[in-house]
């Protein structure tokens, strides 16, 4: 056994597929709290365990990857038991609850040099990848101003599990926010400040079902960002940007990009055609879900063992999300939470 996927749920079973794939068949186990689902996953003729100290115990020293992708609250236990035996680890985002946990996951992996990698899939999007290529080539002028929102219909009646309770992990803020915080900080930079933020609840009192917030980010680009997990008008969770650059207007969704030249734009036809033709998605090894969740796990999986493992025509290379990344999204999660009177 090469990698331990702790958790067996749906986003567990997602990198398992996607793991035996890449790595092979056999180097591949399970560990989760319910006999259930290690049966389940037994009767699938993978290897699965009760606990992580179970697997470590049995198998600590041929494994050279751990994927954490249990419900937040357990995470930091998980990855930390991981990171002193020097494993690298894969922690589905957000990183943790708390900003204290989160560094010192982040500093414990350091002082190991264990390499750690958060599961923020949207980096590995196409779209998002080409945009933040036109926003660092300076190709459209400067960024003037931009809006960001991500819409789904996660909620749809009252309910009193743990989506509900912020404290928890419930809420839009901990669910939808990790994502497209760190693709805005991956397209524009760290956020200097934060100038506003609102929640709103719908069907949940514990915790946000809409949240509202605007900031800075370093490079002096504001952004105006929204998150709604109650739009029943949405099949799935959709993320939308609107970029202001300074010779064109830029819309930017999961599938495609739309460009509005400006009349003041230098481009030329040729260059205008160039920038905005057709983003082919990168091959991939395995489809599963999306390009972007064997993307990343190809990354991961290639640090484990030691060999790459991106296949010919596979895309550029996407900057993977470390601790660092983890930490500060969960530091702009717990600011835009305490504005919004969410702590």
């Amino acid at each position: 056994m090469a990698i331990l996927v702790v958790g067996g749920g749906k986003m567990g079973l997602s990198h398992v597929t996607i793991a035996r794939q890449i790595a092979a068949p056999d180097s591949v186990a399970v560990c989760d709290a319910s006999r259930m689902t290690c049966f389940l996953y037994r009767r699938m003729g993978i290897k699965a365990y009760g606990s992580v100290t179970q697997a470590l115990e049995a198998r600590g020293d041929s494994i050279r990857g751990v994927i954490v992708a249990t419900p937040t609250p357990s995470h930091f236990t998980i990855a930390k038991m991981a990171l002193e035996r020097s494993i690298p680890c894969f922690i589905e985002k957000p990183l943790t609850l708390s900003v204290t946990r989160s560094r010192e996951l982040m500093q414990l992996a350091e002082q190991r040099g264990v390499y750690a990698q958060v599961g923020f899939v949207l980096r590995y999007v196409a779209t998002f990848s080409r945009l933040r290529e036109l926003v660092h080539s300076g190709e459209l002028g400067s960024v003037i101003r931009y809006q960001a929102e991500m819409n789904g219909n996660v909620i749809t009646k009252p309910d009193n599990n743990w989506r509900s309770d912020f404290a928890a992990g419930g809420g839009c803020l901990n669910e939808y926010g990790p994502h497209l915080i760190d693709l805005c900080r991956f397209l524009f930079g760290d956020v200097t400040a934060i100038e506003r933020a609102e929640k709103g609840h719908i069907h949940s009192t514990r915790a946000d079902d809409r949240i509202a917030f605007d900031w800075v980010h370093d490079c002096g680009v504001p952004g105006e960002v929204k998150l709604d997990w109650c739009d029943t008008s949405k099949r799935k969770s959709v993320l939308r940007f609107s970029i202001d650059f300074e010779y064109a207007q830029v819309s930017c969704d999961n599938s495609a990009l739309h460009f509005s030249f400006k009349e003041k734009s230098r481009l030329t036809g040729e260059d205008r055609g160039r920038i905005a033709a057709l983003i082919v998605p990168p091959r991939v090894s395995f489809y599963l879900r999306g390009e972007e969740y064997t993307l990343q796990l190809e990354d991961f999986l290639s640090v484990c063992l030691k060999r790459p493992l991106r296949v010919e025509g596979g895309g550029g290379q996407v900057d993977p999300a470390r601790l660092a990344d983890g930490l500060a999204v969960d530091q702009l999660i717990e600011t835009i939470s305490e504005m919004a009177g969410l702590r």
